[in-house]
């Protein structure tokens, strides 16, 4: 009898979670946001391509996550702990504000986060150890890799040696620079056995332009995107790592096998310019819970073949900016910029099917050949949905 309750509470959970999970566009009530009543199939399609839907909010999400800690629970029978994570009053309205503004609550998302210690605490129990001289051992370690040059293996000592020192307190803080409109994001690591560390994981915030950066040119915490909060924009720095990995049919076919995080559109247009084949991509749509649109510059030596392109190197780049618009309202704005991908990802309320997103972008040419084999290639694409119009050497596109 026991063993039926918990495969009967098994089954209600998983029912729960299912229902939770129901995506947000499924068919509103009778009027939309706009009053229009909604009567059919049709009307609802031409919902959607005016109105769009609500983004899966974090509150939403966090209703999926506890039935599915209370599915763990029942097939553990140990109730899921959280990771003990504070953040400062800075950032905690930082997160506030971004959440207003999209949906999407940080704050929620890192103190609520499943103990990760557990393992750590079994292996601590397991062999004994002592902590602090373990610690210190994996930082010896770590210096003598980082002086070679390894920074992979030297990165994974330092995890080692700060993961299994047992994180009894995770401390999210900001600290003013030098700069008074700029702080610094650090975090705060309180071990078992009472040792610290500070870590800076390389994000500023300038509360004067809103922008979250690093302070090199590799983004956020070397993730390759900056932030914009007055524009709820995340966007790609020009030295992301993505660079070195270049582009392929294969990346967008992956994109498209996962429709619950990237649902979007995009065209190719390729063409030949001085000794090189060239590939100029753009995209729009759906970024998991984001608006976004992308350009990007790729080329590639005669002899090559397949889907593969390198990204433009520093001399191959061009001057490019990018719009993306729903209706008339203006959704992301990256302005003109030496770049070999210009993009945008705006948070916000609602998501935009892609069909009813308008991309407009500029590239300024070197010269009138490569002009005219771009606009050579829209004028021969299949899709013919694009248009475009130039200025000098200046080529003003609209998709």
């Amino acid at each position: 009898m026991k063993s039926f309750k918990k495969v009967l509470s098994l089954v209600m959970a998983l029912v729960m979670s299912l229902t939770l999970w129901m995506p947000a566009t499924a068919l509103p009530a009778r009027e939309s946001n706009t009053g229009r009543t909604i009567t059919g199939i049709a009307d609802y399609a031409q919902h959607l391509y005016d109105e769009g839907y609500p983004v899966y909010t974090t509150q939403q999400f966090a209703k999926v996550v506890r039935v599915l800690n209370k599915i763990i629970s029942l097939i553990t029978g140990k109730e899921t702990q959280t990771f003990n994570l504070t953040m400062d009053g800075f950032l905690s309205d930082i997160s506030a504000y971004v959440c207003e503004n999209s949906g999407l609550d940080m704050d929620m998302i890192l103190t609520n986060l499943p103990d990760i210690t557990v393992p750590a605490r079994l292996v601590n129990e397991t062999f004994e150890m002592d902590t602090e001289a373990f610690r210190a051992q994996m930082y010896k370690k770590r210096d003598e890799y980082n002086a070679q040059g390894d920074a992979l293996m030297g990165w994974i000592h330092h995890f080692l040696g700060l993961y299994l020192s047992i994180i009894e307190l995770c401390e999210v803080y900001s600290e003013q620079t030098s700069d008074p409109v700029v702080y610094e994001v650090l975090i705060r690591f309180t071990f078992k056995d009472g040792g610290q560390e500070v870590f800076a994981p390389g994000i500023f915030i300038n509360t004067e332009t809103g922008e979250c950066t690093n302070r090199g040119d590799d983004g956020m915490i070397g993730t390759g995107y900056n932030y914009n909060l007055a524009d709820m924009v995340l966007y790609t720095t020009v030295h992301s790592w993505m660079r070195e990995f270049g582009f392929c049919l294969l990346y967008d076919a992956a994109a498209s096998s996962m429709p619950v995080f990237f649902n979007y559109r995009t065209r190719r247009f390729k063409f030949d310019y001085d000794g090189m084949e060239w590939m100029i991509q753009i995209w729009k749509g759906n970024y998991t819970v984001a608006n976004g649109a992308e350009v990007g510059l790729y080329c590639r030596t005669p002899e090559k073949f397949g889907s593969f392109y390198e990204c433009a190197n520093d001399e191959q780049m061009l001057d490019m900016e990018m719009r993306l618009y729903h209706g008339d309202e203006l959704l992301v704005n990256r302005p003109m910029q030496k770049h070999w991908w210009v993009c945008g990802f705006n948070l916000s309320h609602r998501m935009y099917i892609p069909e009813s997103l308008t991309l407009k972008f500029s590239i300024v040419m070197p010269d009138e050949d490569m002009l005219n084999a771009f606009c050579q290639s829209i004028d021969n694409h299949y899709k013919n949905d694009v248009s475009y119009t130039t200025d000098g050497l200046t080529v003003c596109v609209e998709w």
